[in-house]
């Protein structure tokens, strides 16, 4: 029997909660609790990666805030990021044994990624050498060649086997904000379902997209209404949540 995959919608959830539960489940699960997948939405935030740098972002401290945004340092891969209302973010914590194919399982996002556009109607590609999934854009700005722009974001971090952050779609996200920073590290265009001329909600995109998901890991899907909130005993002592700080505040300061 295929190992179960939990999945639980969140709602909208603060960034440190988001990143909190996701140390938690993932004690739990190395103590012998199920793998899960948490859906939700954050509120306005520029996270920086590992590879990422302040520089990418192009806002002001004061542009920023007026946009109500918090800017994080996480342990992720990948540059800089945003998150906020609309857009759907994915946390599957996963085992992945012993020794993890990490590119395998980001490529099982992307996979699962795309075969959730294409329920709604939405052709999409990866790019080599960019991790992430693209899309065609009707509306250009020039002539030429279709213009392509970035529909979803990846960036994980695997530590002892074991999955954290994940994955981001934009669905109705406020595009705007990508204009604040050079997303993931270079210059590119944005896409969403709603630019795209596709209405769905974040909650009908995730109940595909966790389908999908569970198909490409080989999982049974199980739904779960709740996930119990994070203890302080469940998050390790070394984990870089716990020294996270909303940079914007530190500037401020």
């Amino acid at each position: 029997m295929p190992a179960e995959l939990h999945a639980t919608a969140l709602g909208r959830v603060g960034y440190l909660e988001g990143w909190r539960t996701q140390e938690a489940v993932a004690s739990r699960l190395a103590a012998g609790g199920p793998e899960r997948l948490l859906l939700l939405e954050h509120d306005p935030v520029y996270t920086i990666g590992r590879r990422g740098t302040l520089d990418h972002l192009t806002a002001s401290p004061s542009e920023l805030r007026a946009a109500g945004a918090s800017v994080y340092r996480v342990d992720r891969g990948g540059d800089i990021t945003y998150h906020g209302p609309g857009q759907l973010v994915g946390y599957p914590i996963v085992s992945l044994g012993h020794a993890p194919d990490v590119v395998a399982y980001v490529r099982a996002l992307e996979d699962a990624l795309r075969a959730t556009l294409a329920h709604f109607g939405i052709a999409s590609r990866t790019i080599e050498g960019k991790t992430g999934v693209w899309v065609e854009l009707p509306d250009r700005r020039e002539a030429g060649p279709r213009q392509v722009g970035k529909i979803a974001a990846i960036g994980v971090r695997v530590s002892r086997g074991v999955t954290r952050h994940g994955f981001a779609l934009n669905v109705d996200t406020d595009l705007a904000a990508f204009d604040r920073m050079i997303p993931c590290g270079f210059m590119h265009e944005v896409g969403s379902l709603a630019r795209l001329g596709v209405a769905a909600t974040v909650d009908d995109v995730a109940l595909v997209c966790a389908a999908r998901l569970a198909e490409r890991l080989e999982r049974t899907l199980v739904w779960d209404t709740t996930v119990a909130a994070p203890r302080d005993d469940e998050i390790p002592a070394e984990a870089p949540v716990r020294g996270a700080e909303d940079l914007l505040a530190a500037v401020a300061a």
